[in-house]
């Protein structure tokens, strides 16, 4: 089928491989305490984004995507398409696949023949480009539309992602953590893990130090179902490539020289506003499929 794929800024994806497979790609807007609005992916380049964002004495905030740029995508692929689909960010943390869903029933009064799929990730990041990769695969197999969106959910049941976080004054200014904790946590050296649970980042653990932070986190993706059968990992960070060149040597060390490195990429202004610089992700594959959506 000729498929409309789209996917917002939330999803990290590379620049060149949304190029490559003609990639809709929705900026979500960034707003900036003097005023000025940028769209992410479009308008900043991450390096960009992450030298203004600690020169910044007031976090940036986020919005959904923009309603006339979604249903301007939605039209043309239903117009010039035999299907679209769209994987929005975690429905737990935006309304953008709400948005999208009103949307989709608004275009359908107007063409009722159209296919359009909102796909909730349940995440965010490369959980959601795994999701579109997966679904290009099975499209270039011939599967049916049914059989894209479930394999593409099935991707996402089958992987997880553990994030080490460098600073704490971006949860703290975003409301995940108190300044007492900022704080203390500052003074111990504390380096939260996150991970996604039920749609939304929540934290899982916590590192001390700086030196054995990295080969930790392998270490306990090794503890969680890591399929070593079929070692495929994917890396983010935010303005830390040194850092993930260390993550990707404590994997091939840890996991074996076979390790695959699927995709790796920056975490943009979407995701990174509430995180800050110096994060590093590691998503793997898990052996046994956990439980994302209402249906599993």
């Amino acid at each position: 089928m000729n498929i409309k794929f789209i996917v917002d800024s939330a999803s990290d994806i590379p620049r060149d491989y949304a190029q490559e497979n003609n990639i809709a790609v929705i900026g979500l807007p960034i707003y900036f305490a003097d005023g000025t609005q940028l769209r992410a992916w479009h308008d900043i380049e991450p390096e960009q984004f992450y030298e203004r964002l600690v020169k910044e004495s007031e976090i940036p905030t986020t919005s959904q995507a923009p309603l006339p740029e979604v249903k301007a995508l939605l039209e043309d692929g239903a117009k010039n398409y035999d299907a679209t689909i769209y994987f929005t960010l975690s429905s737990k943390a935006s309304g953008t696949y709400q948005t999208a869903h009103m949307l989709k029933n608004e275009i359908l009064e107007e063409y009722p023949d159209a296919k359009i799929e909102i796909v909730d990730s349940m995440s965010y990041s490369l959980y959601i480009v795994l999701m579109l990769k997966e679904a290009i695969r099975l499209n270039n197999e011939g599967k049916s539309l049914e059989e894209i969106i479930e394999g593409a959910k099935d991707v996402r049941r089958h992987t997880n992602v553990y994030v080490l976080v460098d600073t704490l004054k971006y949860l703290e200014k975003g409301g995940r953590i108190n300044k007492a904790s900022l704080i203390a946590g500052s003074l111990l050296n504390i380096k939260p893990v996150l991970s996604v649970i039920g749609g939304i980042m929540e934290s899982v653990d916590k590192f001390r130090g700086s030196k054995t932070v990295i080969p930790k986190l392998v270490q306990k993706a090794l503890a969680d179902d890591c399929d070593l059968d079929n070692p495929q990992f994917c890396m983010v960070h935010s303005n830390a490539a040194d850092r993930a060149a260390q993550l990707w040597e404590a994997v091939k060390e840890q996991c074996g020289e076979d390790s695959e490195l699927v995709m790796q990429s920056q975490i943009g202004a979407s995701v990174g506003t509430h995180i800050g610089p110096g994060t590093l992700a590691l998503f793997y594959r898990t052996k046994s499929p956990r439980k994302v959506y209402e249906e599993d």
